[in-house]
């Protein structure tokens, strides 16, 4: 912690005021005994040790962080803090998007993606010195329809994976793994009929798709990359698109995600675009890791520059 009684010195974190958003189950550990008010005694005593005034809230309920973080804005906030997994920061970015007010992230959900593609690391330490002391960087957002989302957005497979994700008591990798391989062998690939424009010309895709992942940023997380040239500040998405075929074949197509990222892989194809149409009825989603049900026609597309964050790497 002696690193953290130094901050002020260098910074005036005397005049801050920072509002912090606790998830307290997210995670592997979120339903350990006693680990809401781990997180919270974390939390306060680095605040008080770096001297930052701070506001410090716990979620109830899905949708609860939205609103608590816009409490913190009208409370006039300088930075408001998400201690949770993607669900967590994405539902705090909700709530600062369009604002001035930048968006600080403690790692601790399931795969935390988005943190990882910023830079951060399950180190939480760092990450708050981090979320009190980076220099801010404006990022993309995409949406889907009037969903928002931070890193990655996608239909099909992985969709149907994160929906039966969020219905197991335990978390973590080995979970998403299991559940994705008892999915594989009996997931039916529905049919998409797919639109973009790149490079001034009408594009499109029909026929059956495995998924189609839409990626504000590289990493779904726990060191598997969707899209390793993803920016979050290009002003694009890149847009994955894996094609049907036997769960041995997308066993085979799925090694991409871990081991030589960039090479082509027969029946993976890669677009990068501002804005895709995606037909299908029912539509089965997800966003930064939770599900949603839709269908007929999404508008999947990309907000430039719309939240601040504070980064732990500079090359975004």
């Amino acid at each position: 912690m002696r690193a953290l009684f130094s901050i002020g010195r260098y910074y005036n974190t005397a005049s801050m005021h920072v509002g912090i958003v606790i998830n307290p189950i997210a995670g592997r550990r979120g339903h350990h005994e006693g680990e809401a008010e781990r997180r919270r005694a974390f939390t306060q005593s680095r605040v008080d040790a770096a001297g930052v005034k701070s506001t410090i809230v716990m979620t109830e309920r899905r949708g609860h962080a939205r609103e608590l973080a816009q409490r913190l804005v009208e409370a006039r906030c300088d930075s408001v803090i998400a201690m949770g997994g993607d669900g967590t920061v994405n539902e705090v970015a909700q709530g600062l998007i369009g604002t001035s007010v930048p968006l600080g992230i403690l790692p601790c959900g399931s795969g935390d993606g988005f943190a990882t593609g910023l830079g951060l690391t399950s180190d939480l330490e760092r990450s708050m010195r981090i979320a009190l002391t980076a220099s801010p960087v404006a990022v993309d957002v995409g949406y889907v329809g009037d969903r928002t989302f931070l890193n990655i957005a996608g239909v099909g497979f992985d969709a149907a994976v994160a929906t039966e994700f969020a219905r197991r008591s335990t978390r973590g990798l080995v979970g998403y793994v299991q559940t994705g391989t008892r999915l594989a062998w009996s997931y039916a690939p529905p049919d998409y009929e797919v639109h973009w424009k790149a490079g001034g010309v009408e594009e499109a895709r029909r026929g059956q798709k495995l998924l189609i992942g839409f990626a504000n940023g590289p990493t779904y997380g726990n060191l598997a990359v969707l899209a390793p040239d993803a920016s979050f500040c290009d002003g694009l998405l890149d847009v994955v698109l894996v094609s049907g075929g036997s769960p041995v074949r997308q066993f085979w197509r799925a090694r991409r995600l871990f081991w030589n990222r960039r090479s082509r892989a027969e029946g993976i194809e890669r677009v990068q675009v501002a804005h895709v149409t995606v037909r299908a009825n029912p539509l089965v989603g997800h966003l930064d890791g939770e599900p949603f049900e839709a269908s007929g026609e999404l508008e999947i597309g990309v907000r430039p520059r719309a939240l601040w964050v504070r980064p732990g790497r500079s090359n975004l």
